[in-house]
């Protein structure tokens, strides 16, 4: 989705392994649209269309449309039920444009992945016809202690010698969400109401590493294909032992993740 940011294959079954913690905020986001009847409906960074599939049920009138830059993800939106009442666009979200105007442009957890948003998110409101309301949801995991892990065993690994590129470890260190008031000074030209807010969620995860699987999901997957089999197979190793011992397995065998996100739905003037 980025020229600025590697890019991974998408694995649906990986990254819904952990589905339930992360639907909650997709749906909390999608119940925060008070709209009664719009016509057309976007979902970008779609994945595997859980809510452009609820879009159809909520909104039956409306044509709904799913936007993905993945395969593997959209076949398994497809292949859903309810499936064939959305349509399943693979593109790119950098440099897209609808159309026509949207009454309705909603992204769960696919935004930080594009660098610019200082142009993306004016961009966005501009797709809107009066009224229209853009939704967003993005993970604030960057200062997370699983992603300063992340960042901290890339550069420093492997005896100090570190893992992959530097090209690499600069993309993962990029601050991908910014505050939100930032977003909120992006917004307003274009907005006559703005709501903006954070969640932070205490999650229990279960089985072995499941933090390690968790990032495996999503921040790792860029990382992962760019370091190839080997080196990769070396860093899940020692990234690994570093996750466990920051998110120990407690004497019930459930271990806690604390996970912040960044939402916000304005409404176009």
């Amino acid at each position: 989705m980025s020229a600025n940011r590697p890019e991974g294959k998408w694995d649906p079954g990986q990254y819904l392994r952990y589905g339930g913690h992360r639907l909650r905020p997709a749906i909390e986001l999608f119940q925060r649209i008070d709209m009664d009847a719009p016509k057309t409906c976007y979902d970008i960074g779609c994945g595997a269309g859980e809510i452009a599939i609820a879009m159809t049920e909520r909104w039956p009138s409306a044509e709904i449309i799913g936007l993905d830059a993945s395969a593997e993800m959209l076949a398994k939106g497809r292949s859903a039920a309810g499936g064939e009442k959305v349509q399943w666009v693979e593109a790119d979200i950098v440099g897209w444009t609808p159309n026509k105007l949207a009454d309705v442009i909603y992204s769960n957890a696919a935004l930080h992945w594009i660098d610019g948003h200082e142009h993306l998110f004016p961009h966005l409101m501009q797709q809107l016809s009066p009224g229209g309301i853009l939704a967003v949801q993005m993970p604030l995991s960057w200062g997370q202690m699983s992603h300063r892990l992340l960042r901290e065993v890339l550069a420093d690994g492997n005896g100090g010698a570190g893992y992959g590129t530097e090209e690499l470890r600069q993309s993962v260190g990029r601050k991908w969400v910014d505050d939100g008031d930032v977003y909120f000074d992006r917004l307003r030209p274009f907005a006559d109401h703005i709501d903006i807010w954070e969640c932070h969620y205490l999650q229990e995860l279960s089985g072995d590493d499941p933090v390690l699987e968790w990032v495996k999901g999503s921040a790792l997957r860029p990382v992962l294909t760019a370091l190839g089999e080997a080196p990769a197979s070396a860093f899940l190793a020692e990234y690994g032992a570093a996750l466990r011992e920051a998110y120990p397995k407690r004497s019930d065998g459930a271990t806690l993740f604390p996970f912040g996100r960044l939402f916000m739905v304005a409404r176009r003037k």
